[in-house]
Formats: structure tokens, sequence, C-alpha cells
């Protein structure tokens, strides 16, 4: 038999070439070229192969295969392609996964975000029809036999408003399907790469770290639940430490320990999908913003909480030998009737001076200020808030009351597009929570530490 090439091109050099085409018909040359793979994609072809568009080449040889001397990728119809590279000493097997758009089919949604928890979670209905394409003549979404959205699948929300680019609302992986079979709807929910990935694993036979630095133990431990240095950003300290946990700890929870002897350290992740390990100050986390809301305007709906279980009309700052005790006065709301001698007590450091003592009780007064009212608010679609940004709330009568976001539910669908978020009246932008300044004023035992020095500089 003989084969018979309409169209010949040479658009490089290189040895063992083959080319793949994608759902959305853009296509990519793959090829070896002095032990390296590299990859030349062109624009989409829309099946006319005579004149494409070839965009730059990238290196794309798969971690750790130096001098790879054969390259081979099958292309396998609604999946993916899948291949293999080796070199003289090993042979690895390449896995890719179609992306499938599957805005067409999403009905309505939500996704939650809270300070308190680095796991943001998302619920989604689909409508789910027959696919008269498929072997089985089935739903597309979900069905008896797989779908697109079974557990475990990957899924990235993005919203587009008008002409501009599209926004990010994060990546998650499904976690539970319901549906009905023959239904023409179906429900999914799931959790980001920190639930699906960090919290279900547990530690196993790396519950013993040894002593090292936390860099490198929680990078350590990412790799180990098989995540890829593009996945995450890990702040570079020099401190060291060395841990012993039961085999059966998530690593989540293992991390989450390792960030309270770093005191201020914390874990979040960005709405790209990577996972951001470090201090507050740390480049790699989003920068937060304040934004404005005029109330009765940006806000559709409210609701308050008042509670004054955690107000006081003093705060007390002490040693633990009561060499140190100082008092301040803490300004509450008008008309709440604390009683006046309800009083906040926080040890600090032995070692801790006295005038450092009073710089700690007069921003400790500062902050119980407002303390004890929580509003929420629901208004139009803000894709772009964050936990942890600010929150200016106009009053028609000018007045503005200033509380930090703890709490986001996007709502977006067929139906409309919302979004509600808690506002916390006891946190401010770029400072810890009050219960975490608290937390870090206790956790020091000495002066001259790390926490200790960050809660108030030595003096002169």
């Amino acid at each position: 038999m003989q084969l018979t090439f309409e169209e010949v091109a040479v658009i490089g050099s290189g040895v063992s070439p083959d080319f793949v085409e994608f759902p959305r018909t853009e296509g990519q040359l793959f090829f070896l070229d002095s032990g390296d793979m590299y990859g030349t994609p062109s624009e989409r072809l829309n099946g006319y192969y005579d004149n494409p568009v070839w965009m730059g080449t990238v290196n794309t040889t798969p971690p750790d295969t130096p001098g790879i001397a054969g390259l081979e990728l099958k292309t396998l119809p609604g999946f993916g392609i899948v291949g293999t590279v080796y070199n003289s000493e090993v042979q690895k097997l390449l896995i890719y996964e179609y992306q499938q758009d599957v805005s067409k089919y999403f009905a309505g949604g939500n996704i939650r975000h809270s300070i308190e928890n680095p796991i943001s979670t998302f619920t989604a209905t689909f409508d789910n029809p027959i696919d008269e394409e498929t072997e089985y003549t089935e739903q597309v979404i979900l069905n008896e036999h797989k779908g697109l959205l079974s557990p475990g699948a990957k899924i990235s929300f993005h919203v587009r408003i008008g002409e501009e680019e599209p926004v990010e609302m994060g990546t998650f992986y499904v976690d539970t399907t319901d549906y009905k079979v023959k239904s023409e709807t179906a429900t999914v929910d799931g959790r980001n790469l920190i639930g699906k990935i960090l919290k279900d694993q547990t530690l196993n036979e790396v519950s013993n770290t040894g002593y090292k630095t936390v860099t490198n133990l929680i990078s350590d431990w990412l790799e180990y639940c098989g995540l890829i240095p593009e996945q995450y950003l890990v702040e570079t300290t020099a401190e060291a430490r060395g841990f012993k946990f039961e085999p059966s700890k998530t690593v989540l929870q293992a991390i989450e320990e390792v960030l309270k002897a770093m005191v201020d350290w914390k874990i979040e992740q960005d709405v790209d999908g990577t996972i951001i390990i470090g201090s507050p100050g740390y480049a790699g986390f989003p920068q937060r913003s304040t934004y404005t809301f005029n109330r009765g305007e940006d806000i559709f709906s409210r609701n308050i909480k008042m509670d004054d279980a955690e107000a006081y009309r003093k705060v007390c700052v002490h040693d633990k030998d009561w060499n140190i005790e100082i008092y301040e006065l803490v300004q509450s709301y008008s008309g709440w009737s604390l009683q006046s001698n309800k009083t906040l007590f926080v040890q600090v450091p032995d070692g801790t001076s006295q005038a450092n003592a009073q710089s700690i009780a007069t921003e400790l007064a500062s902050r119980l200020e407002n303390v004890g009212k929580i509003e929420t608010f629901t208004g139009p679609f803000r894709p772009q808030l964050m936990v942890g940004d600010a929150a200016r709330i106009v009053e028609p009568t000018g007045q503005v009351s200033l509380g930090l976001i703890t709490e986001i539910t996007h709502t977006f669908g067929k139906n409309g597009f919302t979004t509600t978020f808690v506002v916390d009246s006891g946190g401010r932008l770029g400072k810890p929570r009050l219960k975490d300044y608290i937390q870090k004023i206790q956790q020091s035992t000495s002066s001259g530490s790390i926490a200790y020095e960050d809660i108030a500089p030595p003096e002169a």
C-alpha cells in the first residue's frame, strides 16, 4: 500500500515527528531534537491543512527524562492522547485528556470561599441531554458508564462579562454526582485542589519528617501528594523543624500543624489553581484590595448579626507573674450597654518591656472597638472579590463602616448573577484577624522570639 500526501511542508528539523489535532481543531507537531522533546502548535485548522499557521516552538520534555531516544503518540477519540517517551534508562507513559467545554450545558451554581477554611467548594447543576453521537446514546454530562463530570473530573469556572476577557472563578475537582437515569438535569459538587489532594491523602510512610527547613518539608509533602512545582508556591525560609505524626494524619492536617509553629503563615489557593503557602507578606499571595459599597445602591439585601459575647470594655495585658499589668479602655459601639468592667485578659511573653506591653494593649483596645458586628450582604455579581479584602459600607447619611470580608458565595447561571459576602467589623486589611493577633501574642514563650518581635519591635 502506498500513501500519497496531499500537502507537504517543511517547518523545522528533528526526529520522530508526530502530529495531533485537538477537539477545537488546533494541531500540534511534536518531535525530538538533541534528546529533548518539542512541540509546535498551530492556530485553528478548521479542517483545512493546506496553509496552517504555526506558532512558537516550546520545549515539552517530561521532567527528569534527559536524552530522549524515542517518541510515539496515539489519539484516542473522545478521550485524548496517550504515548511513550524513552531513553536508555526509563520509559514514561504520556497521557493527555482533552479539555471539554461544558458551558452550553451549565444551568447554574455557586462557589463558596471562607477565610476560616482553605478548602473552597462548588455546587452546580447542568442540563444533561441525550448525545445521539455517543456509542451508548446516553446523557452527555452524566450517564451509567461515565459522562464528562464523573467523580475526580477537573472543572474550571470562567465568567465573561460583556466583551471583557474571561474572569477566572477557580479550579475544582468533582466529589459527588447526583442524577436520575434519563433525567434532563444533573447536579455535581466538589472542592478545590487543597480539599481534593491534600485533605484526602494521608502521610503513611512519610509521617516522620526528620529535621529540615520548613520550605523543603512542605514541598516534599506536596510532591508526595503528586503535585508538580508549577502547582504550588512555598515561601523560602531558613527556619527548620522536625515532626513525627501518626501515619493516619492527612497531609493538610500536618501542614496546618507546621503553620502553627510558623506563627503567622497560612495556606490558600489562587483562582488559577496554584496552592500558596507562606507569611502574609509573601509575594506569592494575591494582593488584597479595599472595595466601597453604597448601601441601597450596590447592595440588594443584608442581614445583621450583633453579639456582645466577644465585645469588651477593657483589655488587660499582663505577663505570667503579673509583674506587668496594663489596662486600656475600649470604645464600644454607641448604644451597647456593656458592663464597664467586662475585661479581656491577654498574657504576653516573660521579659516583655513595659513599653511594648503598652503598645500591645493600645493595639488590642483599638481592634476591640468594632468587634461584635457581622453583616451579610447580597449584591451584583463581583467575581473579583477575595476573602481578606476590606469592605467600606457607605450609609445614605455618609457614615462609613469598615470591616474584613470573611466569606464569599458567588451564585451564577441562567437565573442571574449575584455575590453574597460576610463582613466582620473587627477585621482590617493587611492585619491579622483579632483572634489570630491574640493567638500570636500568646504563642510566644520568651521575648526575642520571632513571634514576639513581630508583635512589637524591640526598643531602640
